[in-house]
């Protein structure tokens, strides 16, 4: 054997040996570190696996008896040495999922399953990095456009109704703008719809060039997309922010050599004024949309209640005033 260990020298010893040294997992066994009162502060290397030393990336006879926040700082500040601690104090046993990034294990997630051992623990983990990758690449497939990478439906629904709740507690409000491209089955068959999807996926990225962070931009199908706004300050800053993003989003755009018009008709509703769900928002910003359908295209609409008793205004609240483009593509 490599070391002198704590464990008798018996049949049951050399079979649980044999099995830790040919696991596919790290394995490790500490011993406890005891202050003056006699409580157990920290842990020493008491054994560690060929499976964890490759992990390491050092000898693990150079660890043997080495304090483990010294060698590792990172069980302090992730918070692990107390749970490691909890563990011994209890018995009770401690299982966790970390991310681990340091100068010994680099950009690695790690299953860590801890039991009491005696005085000191051990501890087995496992490698689930690309296990979380598809996990996480499934969970983004499942909330994102697959076009333009944009919040999805779903997604949006349920980060508009975070956006209320958190609006509600702190007395906040929310817009939420709905957004459509002007004409774009025609610009759609003109293009042809590869060049079409590309259209798409352009003014996705414009829309989320012209928010904050903060804000949520998703594709709700077809040429719709939505921004959720939380925390501002004025109705004034809302048509700025309506003003810059319909300025950004609609600049021409050149597909396969050919330099594309678009304009944007947008509505606006918000919490709680126009509603107080995710559904009544969407569904005022979207008459709101369509008052501007309506009334020519190419321009910004906040909602108003005469739009669910009449229909769409002759003279809709319009804020933002812009001339009326027609759709042109031309050839570079």
């Amino acid at each position: 054997m490599r070391r002198k260990t704590n464990v008798s020298n018996t049949a049951d010893y050399k079979r649980f040996f044999a099995a830790v040294e040919a696991t596919l997992d790290d394995f490790y066994i500490f011993d406890g570190i005891h202050d003056s009162s006699g409580a157990i502060v920290d842990f020493r290397f008491s054994y560690i696996n060929p499976n964890a030393e490759r992990r390491l990336g050092v000898p693990r006879e150079t660890l043997y008896g080495k304090v483990l926040t010294e060698v590792r700082p990172f069980m302090v500040k992730s918070g692990l040495i107390q749970q490691y601690l909890e563990v011994v104090r209890t018995g009770i046993p401690y299982t966790t999922e970390v991310f681990i990034d340091d100068e010994m294990i680099r950009s690695t997630w790690l299953n860590v399953q801890v039991v009491r051992l005696g005085n000191g623990i051990a501890v087995t983990s496992r490698d689930v990095t690309e296990h979380r990758r598809r996990s996480d690449h499934i969970n983004y497939l499942a909330h994102h456009d697959h076009l333009t990478g944009l919040t999805n439906r779903t997604l949006l629904h349920e980060r508009l109704r975070q956006a209320i709740l958190r609006a509600q507690d702190d007395g906040e409000r929310v817009a939420v703008f709905l957004i459509d491209i002007d004409f774009f089955k025609q610009i759609n068959d003109s293009l042809g719809h590869a060049n079409g999807d590309i259209l798409l996926a352009t003014v996705g990225q414009r829309l989320l060039s012209s928010v904050r962070e903060s804000d949520t931009v998703a594709r709700m199908g077809g040429d719709e997309f939505v921004i959720v706004m939380p925390e501002f300050h004025s109705i004034q800053e809302v048509e700025r922010c309506g003003e810059h993003i319909i300025r950004n989003a609609s600049r021409p755009i050149e597909i396969s050599g050919r330099e594309t018009s678009l304009t944007l008709s947008v509505g606006v509703s918000i919490f709680p004024e126009h509603g107080r769900t995710a559904e009544v928002l969407l569904s005022n910003a979207d008459a709101a949309m369509y008052s501007v359908k309506e009334s020519g295209r190419n321009n910004l609409c906040v909602f108003d209640e005469a739009f669910a008793k009449q229909g769409p205004l002759k003279d809709p609240a319009i804020v933002i005033e812009r001339s009326r483009l027609p759709i042109a593509i031309k050839p570079r």
